[in-house]
């Protein structure tokens, strides 16, 4: 993994930590979520500092270079994560129409 990469995923992990944090403080964000962000940005930083780390697994799974591995890995948290939005979005919808629903209901009785 070059020094660049390596730097890059230090700064822009910085910048999610902070970023992060100021969310927190302003009560924008959910302490749940914020816990994802804050180690997703943590494993960046792991990545950064212990390159040793991608290398390993990179060539433990085959991949030509680390940091096919470390886009590989951030492709895969992403979807997963999306994936789990999309579950709590359908179940948000489904809880809002009923509760529609419901006020409809009331509404005609009275």
């Amino acid at each position: 993994m070059t020094l660049t990469l390596r730097a890059l995923l230090i700064f822009f992990a910085a910048l999610v930590f902070f970023f992060v944090i100021r969310k927190l403080k302003k009560s924008q964000m959910r302490v749940l979520d914020s816990m994802f962000w804050l180690l997703f940005s943590l494993s960046f930083v792991l990545f950064g500092i212990f390159p040793e780390i991608a290398l390993f697994i990179s060539s433990e799974l085959g991949f030509v270079s680390a940091s096919n591995f470390v886009f590989l890995y951030v492709i895969a948290v992403l979807v997963v994560r999306d994936f789990s939005n999309c579950l709590r979005l359908s179940k948000q919808e489904e809880r809002i129409n009923g509760l529609a629903q419901s006020i409809a209901l009331d509404s005609d009785d009275s």
